[in-house]
């Protein structure tokens, strides 16, 4: 067994040795240089984190801010959808009525309005009947909702 030598001694002492003269060879500025360096370089990637949150919380609050403002916005487009459909519809609904009152004869336009009349009448009665569900109610009330629906 002269002369055989264990891989695994043989590769951690050729290491050390190398290990040994890499250190020898090497200038104390180059360790200094190289020691400054990691702490630059880690205390610039701590810092800004700092400085994000800072400004993170500060971007959070804005984007509330601008959702709120987005979200009020975006009521006021549909508010105003909403109302200009309503107009719309009534509009078309009105035009609707007239065209069918030229259409219709004087004896038409006279049923029509006694028709309106006597349920205007019977919805009147209803609600006096039910005062307790209702509340206490005039004919000029009723009339008053239904000119908010009809026009």
């Amino acid at each position: 067994m002269d002369g055989f030598v264990n891989s695994q001694t043989w590769e951690v002492s050729a290491w050390f040795e190398s290990y040994e003269v890499l250190w020898d060879n090497t200038s104390y500025i180059f360790i200094i240089s190289v020691v400054l360096s990691l702490v630059i370089a880690v205390a610039t990637y701590w810092m800004p984190i700092g400085s994000q949150e800072l400004h993170s919380s500060e971007t959070e609050v804005e984007d509330e801010d601008t959702k709120e403002e987005h979200k009020e916005k975006d009521l006021e487009n549909r508010l105003l959808e909403e109302n200009h459909h309503v107009e719309l519809k009534n509009a078309q609904r009105r035009a609707l009525e007239r065209s069918m009152e030229n259409q219709m004869t004087a004896e038409q336009r006279e049923a029509e309005r006694e028709a309106q009349s006597q349920q205007l009448a019977a919805i009147f009665k209803m609600m006096q009947e039910q005062e307790e569900k209702f509340g206490k109610t005039s004919i000029d009330d009723i009339k008053d909702q239904m000119k908010l629906y009809c026009g």
